[in-house]
Formats: C-alpha cells, structure tokens, sequence
C-alpha cells in the first residue's frame, strides 16, 4: 500500500502512524506491512461469507456421482439416476454443514441445539454460581441439569415424560460435551448418507429415547445427561446395516463399528456414566437396524411419511423444551 494512496479513513489513519512511527524511528513499514495483511484477511471473510449466502440460497444442488445440477427438491438426478439422499441442499442445512465441516445436515443441527443448550446452562450456572464453576472441566450438578431437563426416573414415572427426549440434548461437562460431539461427527454423516436426513434423525431420537426409558427403570434416582444413548444406537443400526451390506466393504465397516462399540462400552464403565443409558440405546439400534430401511425409498409415499414423522419429531421435542421452560424447576 503506497502512501499516496487514498483508501478509506482507516487507510489514511494508518499511514499517518506509520509516519509518526517512521519520524520517531519506529518501524512504521511493518505496521503498514500488518495492515495489508490484515485488510487481505478481511477481505477474504467477505468472500468466503458471500459464497455461503449465495450456496444457500440456490436453486440447485450437485449430484456427487456425474456431477450434474439438478433441482434442490430432486431424490434422485435427473441425469445418472444416483440417489441425493445425503446431498446437502440449498438453506439453512448447507449453512450448517458449512460451519462443522464434515457434517452433514442433520447432524450439524443436532450438533448446534446441543451447542447452543450448553451455553444456555453455562450462562445461567454463571449468573446463579450454583455448582461452584463452569462446568468445564467438572459436572453441572445436579439441580442445574435437572433446571434444564435431565431425565429422573422419579420424575418420569410422576408425570414429566419429557424428560425422556430433552436429556439427549444436554451435557454434564466440556469433556462430555466434547467427547460426545467427536464421535457424533463421526458417525452422523455416514448414517446419514446411508438412511437420508429423517431416517437418521428418527433413529437417533428414538434410539436416545430408549436409553433413557431403560435408565429410567433400571437407575430411577439418577440423572441421565447426554447423547451417548442416540450414538450408542447409531453404532447398533450400523453394524446391522454393515452384517446385511456384507461384502469386503461390509466388514471392513463392522470391523470398526466394533472397535467403536468396545471403545464406548469402556467408557461406560466409569463412575458416572449411565450404563443402562447406553445398553438401552445400543439395543434400540441394533433393533431398528433390523426394521428401517437403508438406501433410497423409490415408494413417493413411503418418502412421504418418513418426512412427516421427522417434522412430527421435531415438533416433540421442541414441546418437551417447552414443558421444561414451564415445570423444569426442581
């Protein structure tokens, strides 16, 4: 950037002090040097920025088998005949899928309610200082989570069947939190590409929702927090789905499914954790996996129904938040 150089008002700001600095013997050169740098920075979040709005706002998604461009409400292209069940479109989901690189829709809205409720709970731990911390590196106790919609199975059997949905979405601590979204980032996208969007975000809520209901009966007075249930369960879908895929990729997949499920089931063990939660979930998969259909549902019916039930879910769990806005109170 030379000094004759008009630019903006900052421009003319920095040049004036990288003059002064220069008159005082200063480095003003690399002050001048710094703010090109920074302005190329700035510049290239702008376009990184329009790119994303005008990816959501289009009118057409690309088919990843031929590459074709097909209109964003096609299951299948137009051009090859290859499924778009996993396909990303245009909206508010390519957002998402743009902000946790790797994700795919439905898993990224999962991963940013659950995001978005843990900062509520860090919030309102620091405004009260109930618990003693942040919850970063030790639990929320245990009147936080319950404030905030931890299943209880007391609760549950007086009433409060909510909280069977609304502790899928919440986490006791950064490490669980952490933990929790790596493995979800993990096993999301891949069962989503193999199920579509709402089969996969059925199966994790129903899957979450049996952990709990076998936490509830087999450990009444203690909290449940977390997703470990819905991602044990996605491990069970997918080993069943990997015995029925068979074939050198098949085994390969359930090789490493078990290797997960192993992992998952150490971690278990640990004091704290809900092993009845997690054994609810894993059987909740593995059930469904005999059950739910994988691939591309041809039937425009079928299609349809799996769409309702999704938005049907999602309604559910939206209320089950609410419930908890009104009776979360212990």
């Amino acid at each position: 950037m030379s000094e004759d150089e008009s630019g903006g008002l900052l421009d003319q700001l920095v040049i004036l002090l990288a003059r002064a600095m220069d008159a005082m013997g200063l480095n003003g050169r690399r002050l001048r040097w710094k703010w090109s740098q920074r302005k190329k920075r700035m510049a290239e979040q702008k376009e990184e920025a329009s790119v994303m709005l005008r990816s959501a706002r289009g009118s057409h998604k690309m088919c990843p088998s031929c590459r074709a461009l097909v209109p964003r409400s096609s299951r299948t292209c137009s051009e090859c005949g290859a499924s778009l069940s996993g396909v990303t479109s245009p909206g508010f989901g390519r957002v998402l899928a743009q902000i946790f690189p790797g994700a795919t829709a439905a898993t990224s809205l999962i991963l940013l309610v659950n995001g978005f409720w843990f900062a509520m709970m860090l919030m309102a731990q620091m405004k009260t200082g109930e618990g003693g911390g942040l919850g970063l590196f030790r639990a929320f106790d245990g009147r936080m989570l319950y404030r905030f919609g931890s299943g209880y199975g007391l609760a549950i059997l007086y009433g409060e069947w909510w909280r069977l949905i609304t502790p899928i979405f919440l986490h006791g601590g950064i490490l669980h939190f952490g933990f929790n979204s790596y493995v979800l980032l993990q096993l999301g996208p891949l069962v989503e590409s193999e199920y579509g969007r709402d089969r996969f975000w059925i199966v994790y809520l129903t899957c979450g929702i049996a952990g709990n209901i076998l936490a509830a009966v087999f450990a009444p007075r203690n909290p449940v927090v977390g997703a470990s249930g819905a991602i044990f369960g996605l491990v069970g879908l997918l080993i069943v789905h990997s015995g029925r895929r068979g074939g050198f990729g098949g085994q390969q997949l359930r090789s490493r499914l078990m290797q997960w499920a192993f992992l998952m089931f150490v971690v278990s063990l640990m004091p704290g954790i809900s092993l009845s939660a997690h054994a609810g979930g894993f059987l909740g998969g593995l059930a469904l996996g005999l059950i739910v259909p994988a691939g591309e549902i041809r039937n425009r019916a079928v299609a349809r129904t799996w769409e309702v039930l999704a938005v049907a879910s999602v309604l559910l769990v939206l209320f089950s938040f609410y419930k908890i806005a009104v009776h979360g109170s212990p």
